[in-house]
């Protein structure tokens, strides 16, 4: 086809007003539209006629119109139409036009970040300044505005070519400045601490596990905790304005307990009242009155006091302390009793007697707390929180409500190995379990019934007022179905109050059970039984009523349950063993 055919498609410039285009995302993008390339099909063509695209570029080319942003969509109906000889055809398609830089401010990462997307003009003018503030404008970008980025931003649309593209971030939002809580700091050491971390004496630096040093018992009028208060945080904002606030700050008191009282020169500081033995608490600190020993022996007799002990040597064989405060001990328990309200704390070990089966373990260790020690063996051990060993547990009993840790400084240390353990929460150890015959038994997250029977008392409650609500809408059904000029008062009375009737406390308990589910799901996630280490044979783990028994010896592994099944699950494979 000549040339002289151009007419068939048939370029005209015509000038258009500005066009605004709006888009459905957060931005808005500009174009002046000042020329276009129009194709129409002349009448004379009423049967059709069948057109290449190629000759697009002829026409483009000889009206200087190269540059033009083709619309292919519209190419294509136009060759259609024009083949079939159809009404849009011969009324004419815009096929090409002008197209002046485009702006499209792009919102991301929760409008923390706003970013201008440019693309090369098709022929048409760079962005100006007011093109760029008119897209931000629409987008309602005004905050975290960078200057240099929006300059940079004009210069790339410049330098663009055309249908080339470039996204620049222009503007970042300012996140919140987190506060701090209340905080709460002892004045005085933990006595518990205290004792785990001996001081080195003398000129060679050798530790004396029987010095406790003197800060395991406070004096009268002494500071024992301060209180820093809580510093609220600074808002955050978006690119678009809103504002972030920051998590809001926790601003605890100061609580004065038994043997303590506020200063009189700094109402966020506690002063001891008496002397003894400080218990540091959560947000304050109580002082029990302290009855120090050197030791306990056949000397001393047996201890009871209302109070904390201190006990810097040893317990012997046969003696009993009891104390309604806390135990410290700086040396070694053996074959003795100790029976405290509060921590227990034994710095060296616990040492215990084999003995037949059947019978009492030597040494017995009760505390309303925790329990710490260097190590523990064959013992029997109950506490209301956790029980900790350092070194080793061998072949004791334990209970405890809380968690049960036995990490060492080393890989060889941190070993629980055989006798019974009952505990409330999850177990950590290195070595689990101990080559040889010798089995071990753990039951963990006993707490597990706690959850197990509250949801079952919950769910029983639940189905009650279910078909309590049942009977009275059945009865609510049966009184309706009587006229209302026949009912009596008493059934009106009754139907009034069937209809009062609401759903609040069957909502209620529905949503703590939704809350005990949930909670329950959090702690079995929590509560495993997990080997640092190496895990040995004959290890049995029971959680609920499921037990499993490693019959291998394998290296760190995780015991879980889902309320199910309980989950082995190794991280090692067997040639991959610590030993």
């Amino acid at each position: 086809m000549k040339h002289d055919h151009i007419r068939i498609l048939y370029a005209s410039v015509k000038s258009h007003k500005e066009m605004i285009v709006n888009h459905v995302e957060k931005c808005t993008q500009p174009f002046i539209r000042s020329k276009q390339v129009f194709a129409q099909l002349p009448k004379e063509y009423e049967q059709g006629l069948a057109l290449e695209i190629a000759l697009l570029g002829n026409a483009l080319k000889e009206l200087n119109a190269e540059a033009f942003f083709v619309d292919e969509t519209s190419v294509i109906q136009f060759i259609k139409s024009a083949q079939a000889a159809k009404g849009d055809a011969f009324s004419g398609i815009t096929l090409a036009q002008v197209k002046n830089a485009s702006a499209e401010v792009i919102l991301s990462e929760q409008d923390m970040l706003a970013s201008i997307k440019v693309e090369g003009a098709y022929g048409g003018d760079a962005l100006t300044p007011t093109d760029i503030i008119s897209a931000l404008t629409q987008a309602r970008v005004v905050k975290g505005i960078n200057k240099k980025a929006l300059k940079k931003v004009l210069l790339l649309s410049q330098q663009l070519k055309s249908g080339e593209s470039y996204t620049q971030p222009v503007a970042i939002g300012k996140r919140p400045k987190e506060g701090k809580d209340a905080q709460f700091i002892p004045l005085v050491a933990d006595p518990k601490d205290r004792v785990l971390k001996p001081q080195a004496s003398g000129s060679n630096g050798k530790v004396d596990m029987r010095d406790l040093g003197a800060v395991v018992t406070v004096g009268e009028n002494e500071q024992v905790m301060r209180r820093i208060p809580a510093k609220p945080g600074e808002n955050g904002y978006t690119v678009t304005g809103a504002v972030i606030p920051p998590r809001p700050v926790k601003d605890l008191p100061l609580k004065p307990g038994a043997g303590t009282r506020f200063s009189p020169d700094n109402p966020n500081t506690l002063l001891s009242t008496m002397s003894g033995m400080p218990v540091i608490k959560a947000s304050g600190v109580e002082i029990d009155e302290a009855l120090c020993l050197s030791k306990v022996d056949i000397s001393t007799g047996h201890i009871k006091f209302k109070g904390s002990v201190v006990i810097s040597g040893n317990v012997e064989p046969n003696m009993e302390v009891t104390a309604t405060g806390a135990i410290t001990v700086g040396g070694f328990v053996e074959s003795a009793s100790l029976k405290a309200k509060g921590d227990i704390t034994i710095a060296k070990g616990i040492i215990g007697h084999n003995v037949d089966d059947g019978e009492p373990k030597s040494c017995h260790i009760e505390s309303g707390g925790d329990v710490v020690a260097n190590y523990a063996q064959f013992a029997t051990i109950k506490a209301r929180g956790d029980v900790q060993f350092t070194v080793h547990s061998l072949n004791n009993d334990i209970a405890c409500s809380g968690d049960l840790l036995v990490t060492g400084g080393n890989k060889k240390q941190g070993t629980l190995s055989g006798g019974e353990a009952k505990v409330g929460g999850k177990v950590i150890c290195n070595q689990l379990g101990v080559e040889g015959d010798t089995a071990t038994y753990i039951e963990a997250f006993a707490n597990y019934k706690h959850y197990a029977e509250k949801f079952e008392e919950l769910q029983s409650r639940y189905t009650a007022l279910q078909e309590q609500k049942m009977v009275s809408i059945r009865r609510e059904i049966e009184l309706k179905k009587i006229p209302k000029s026949s009912r009596t008062e008493e059934q009106n009375a009754e139907l009034a109050a069937l209809n009062s009737a609401d759903t609040e406390a069957i909502d209620k308990l529905n949503e703590e059970k939704e809350r005990i589910e949930l909670e329950l799901y959090a702690k079995l996630e929590l509560n495993t039984v997990e080997s640092l280490v190496q895990t040995h044979t004959r290890v049995t783990v029971q959680f609920d009523d499921e037990k499993v028994t490693t019959k291998s010896t394998h290296g760190p592994a995780t015991f879980s349950y889902n309320k199910q099944i309980i989950t082995f699950a190794p991280k090692l494979k067997e040639e991959d063993i610590l030993v």
